[in-house]
């Protein structure tokens, strides 16, 4: 039996609240695939808010 075949059997024995949480984890995964993918190429979070204080007219702090 495949991974898939024994998810799906597995699935169809849970309650809606537990489907709906299995649901949203996978959403969640698939998101962090694909940010992992551009990962190398996108500007990091503290670059995203150095330019955004830029922007907004504030001085970034020091490194």
């Amino acid at each position: 039996m495949s991974t898939q075949e024994m998810l799906l059997e597995e699935i169809k024995r849970q309650p809606e609240a537990v489907l709906r949480e299995v649901w949203h984890y996978l959403k969640f995964l698939t998101r962090q695939r694909e940010e992992d993918a551009w990962a190398d190429v996108m500007p990091k979070r503290e670059v995203e808010q150095e330019v955004l204080d830029i922007l907004d007219g504030h001085e970034p702090p020091p490194r």
